[in-house]
């Protein structure tokens, strides 16, 4: 069970985030309105990635491990909405110390709801990538990765605009998922599942593009600006 400053943290950080998109949202829409007929002016999404260490104080995976996921979802934003990652930097970190067993083993769906009003919810954002406008104002609020051990039944998780966090097992970094990062930096930019198998956001890929509403959505998140 949360404490209940857990609890209280937990619920003013989702409350202030659905503010901040929302908020961040309205000025976009003359912008997403042009997206709608193809009008892409480039964007960038600042993006970092938080290995976490375990119990041991071992690494879950190595900077090198990471490389290949942020260059695919490099290509595939860039080419299927026209915005760019780049570092919060530094771009990747590994923890000093190891993490809390709530956040190396984590759930996905409620389960992940209910865990960011916890241990691991507390934890994630105390270790988040952060910038001045972003804290304040929600605007190029960056979005953290977190390489964990475990996701419940998932090979990784978001929690949409609610926070500016994601989580990605450890073991799917290989070659065959390196497009996972991508779904799931996606899906704090406000983007659902599809349907449709060469889509970015059908749930097991290995598809990566996006229509012209999906793009349109990204590039409207609080997440994604022009500077």
């Amino acid at each position: 069970m949360p404490t209940a400053r857990q609890f209280t943290a937990g619920t003013f950080a989702q409350g202030t985030n659905i503010l901040k998109e929302a908020v961040n949202r309205l000025p976009g829409l003359f912008e997403a309105a042009a997206g709608l007929v193809g009008v892409r002016p480039f964007k960038q999404l600042k993006v970092r990635v938080v290995i976490l260490r375990d119990e041991a104080g071992e690494p879950l995976a190595t900077p090198a491990e990471i490389v290949p996921s942020l260059d695919e979802a490099e290509r595939i934003l860039a080419l299927a909405a026209n915005v760019r990652l780049i570092a919060a930097d530094p771009l990747i970190v590994t923890v000093a110390n190891p993490a809390p067993l709530e956040a190396l083993n984590v759930h996905c769906d409620d389960g992940a709801w209910q865990e960011d009003f916890d241990v691991a919810g507390a934890y994630f954002r105390r270790q988040v990538a952060v910038t001045g406008s972003g804290r304040l104002l929600g605007y190029g609020a960056p979005v953290t990765v977190f390489i964990v051990r475990d996701i419940s039944n998932k090979g990784g998780c978001s929690l949409g605009p609610l926070t500016d966090y994601v989580t990605l097992e450890a073991k799917m970094l290989d070659r065959a998922r390196h497009r996972l990062l991508a779904h799931e930096v996606a899906h704090a930019c406000g983007l659902w599942h599809s349907d449709d198998k060469e889509n970015l956001m059908y749930p097991k890929g290995p598809g990566a593009a996006l229509t012209r509403f999906q793009a349109t959505v990204l590039r409207n998140s609080r997440h994604v600006t022009i500077i």
